[in-house]
């Protein structure tokens, strides 16, 4: 089955949000094998989105819509998709009685415009929002079938993942997609192109390179007859690009960086201490994100101001003169610091110039040092990023975290302070 996807409101057209919903619904919907062939977006105009349904309706055998199902008076979605079908709303009192019940929940004055919602398209399946009013729909049609959501993220999600996804799947007739996404720090995107040329990748297996900051996400996607045959056809070629890849891979799928450190503090029985210029306190809030950091997270310093940098974390005067704020014996000094001020196993220290003003010759924008003590020893790592100040604070953060990453995996499972 080919599926078309049409996001709808003026806010996505004219650039102001980012079309997020699109990018999810076509991951969840390769997942259950069906194949997303076309996107389009359009504002919360009548005459348009009638034209987009029309044309969408004669190309695909389904069509997933998003935004525009609220009670205000630019959500046209249904009403237009009630005039392209030539199927009128139809009042439904079960949607009513949810809307009231919500109201009461929240205690809150029911609006009359919230009844707008309780109308769907006559032949429509209402599927229920689990977290706000407007209910999705599920329309069979001669030749497709219409899925309309709501265009909150959330409220999208939560009824695609307990409603549409269950009912795709037993509509059957497709094959199975079985899907592992294989996630690494550290490495280039044309590394790991050049390695996927040394590997012989199975026909029924696509390889798609995904780039982030820092990052790249390698996705491997098998399809088969049967979800076995898809697992067991995407198994070999997985094991081989770990293998490959080594420690570059510090997760799958949903993993995250600062979950995968925070299992391996758990693991090694360690702490950590962080003191942060550059990033703002990036580090620390990504590790403290993670429930249940508490265990691990002793504190942090955001040490912007050379006086925090001496009085809090102990940094001598003469290595800011001699070296610096921005310079390795800094950053050493930092982590040091940390580590005593919080009484962490391990203490992590980022500064840097994030611009775009700063820089010099000899220490340009973009220079970070980062430092790690762990009692024992302390070690410096100096890099050099480009890009905005946003993304350079990112990608020192991303940096300091995967360094403290190949630093705790080499360090003894019953390691100790």
């Amino acid at each position: 089955m080919h599926a078309e996807l049409l996001t709808i409101g003026s806010e996505l057209t004219s650039g102001v949000t980012v079309n997020s919903n699109a990018a999810y619904l076509a991951r969840r919907l390769a997942e259950v094998g069906i194949v997303c062939s076309r996107q389009v977006a359009v504002g919360d105009e009548r005459a348009v989105l009638r034209e987009a349904i029309r044309e969408a309706l004669g190309r695909c055998g389904l069509l997933v819509m998003t935004g525009g199902l609220g009670p205000t008076f630019d959500d046209v979605t249904l009403e237009t998709l009630a005039e392209a079908t030539g199927r009128p709303l139809i009042y439904h009192p079960e949607i009513a009685a949810g809307i009231r019940r919500f109201y009461t929940r929240l205690g809150r004055r029911l609006q009359r415009a919230a009844m707008r919602q309780a109308y769907v398209p006559r032949g429509a399946t209402p599927l229920p929002n689990p977290i706000g009013t407007a209910p999705g729909v599920w329309l069979p049609l001669a030749d497709a079938i219409v899925v309309a959501l709501p265009g909150v993220p959330g409220e999208m999600r939560a009824i695609v993942e307990r409603f549409v996804l269950p009912r795709l799947k037993r509509l059957g007739g497709g094959a199975a997609v079985e899907t592992r996404t294989l996630r690494t720090a550290g490495v280039a995107e044309l590394s790991i192109q050049a390695i996927l040329a040394r590997l012989r990748i199975p026909d029924a297996i696509q390889v798609g390179l995904y780039p982030h900051l820092r990052m790249v996400d390698v996705r491997l996607t098998a399809t088969a007859p049967t979800r076995r045959q898809a697992q067991t056809a995407l198994r070999p070629l997985e094991t081989r690009l770990r293998r490959a890849l080594g420690s570059a891979v510090y997760g799958s799928d949903e993993d995250t960086l600062e979950e995968i450190v925070g299992r391996l503090l758990v693991a090694r029985r360690l702490t950590v201490g962080v003191a942060e210029s550059c990033t703002g306190g990036q580090v620390c809030d990504r590790l403290t994100n993670v429930p249940g950091s508490s265990r691990y997270v002793r504190g942090g310093v955001v040490a912007y101001h050379n006086d925090v940098k001496r009085r809090s974390l102990g940094v001598p005067v003469e290595t800011l003169e001699r070296f610096g704020a921005v310079s390795a014996q800094t950053a050493a000094r930092m982590a040091e610091g940390v580590r005593r001020l919080t009484g962490a196993s391990v203490g992590l220290a980022i500064t840097g110039i994030a611009g775009p003003a700063g820089g010099t010759s000899r220490k340009p924008v973009g220079l970070v040092c980062l430092g790690l003590s762990d009692g024992r020893r302390t070690r410096t790592l100096q890099r050099r990023f480009f890009g905005d100040r946003r993304s350079i604070k990112t990608q020192a953060a991303q940096t300091a975290l995967n360094w403290l990453r190949l630093f705790l995996l080499k360090k003894n499972t019953r390691g100790n302070r």
